[in-house]
């Protein structure tokens, strides 16, 4: 079973990639954030890895760190929830804070991630909730920085839903924003937001 890959990058889909470990070209399927993160095709890159067996074959799924591959196998092990169906929840938010959302059975911000139903929030709540602290302790301060990102999320919200955007708008408009935008003030996120939002008042 394979569970890491270290090699030169060969090429770079939006799901995938294929990366060449000791002269054998493996093909990985991962989340358009591990893709965007891995150094450019012709360059050294490493991969955690998660080795699927199925009827037809093997499929590899990679992440950029161990935790991340951890939050994809608990996913898998919940009904109804396939690896693409997994990696499509890994892509809708940061490790951390999909984590954070489900420890804390918060269904109502987990559903409004893109990619993940009311139903399936429900369902990864139901079976996961107090299974996935230990992802959470492995990344020193990640508990406080998910709890300072959600804050000013929600405060992001409230702000712009009272400047008249509706509130689907709003909702795909922080979604969208960069990782590091998060890490600013509540007015940086807010002037941010209103460049995108600007033409649908």
């Amino acid at each position: 079973m394979i569970a890491y890959l270290r090699g030169k990058i060969l090429s770079k889909a939006d799901n995938a990639i294929v990366i060449d470990a000791q002269g054998v070209g493996y093909e990985v399927a991962c989340s358009p954030q591990v893709v965007g993160a891995l150094p450019e095709v012709g360059a050294q890159g490493e991969l955690h890895i998660h080795t699927h067996y199925k009827a037809d074959g093997a499929a590899l799924f990679g992440f950029s760190s161990p935790q991340e591959k951890s939050l994809f196998l608990s996913l898998i092990k919940v009904d109804s929830v396939g690896p693409k169906s997994a990696l499509n929840i890994l892509s809708a938010a940061p490790c951390e804070e999909i984590v954070s959302l489900i420890e804390d059975g918060d269904v109502a911000s987990l559903s409004k991630l893109p990619k993940i139903s009311k139903k399936t929030a429900e369902h990864l709540v139901v079976k996961l909730k107090g299974k996935l602290s230990d992802i959470l302790l492995t990344s020193s301060g990640s508990t406080l920085k998910v709890s300072s990102t959600r804050r000013l999320r929600t405060e992001a919200m409230t702000a712009l839903s009272h400047l008249g955007f509706k509130p689907q708008d709003v909702e795909r408009t922080l979604s969208d924003l960069n990782e590091e935008v998060w890490l600013g003030d509540l007015q940086s996120v807010i002037r941010l937001a209103l460049n995108d939002l600007s033409g649908n008042l």
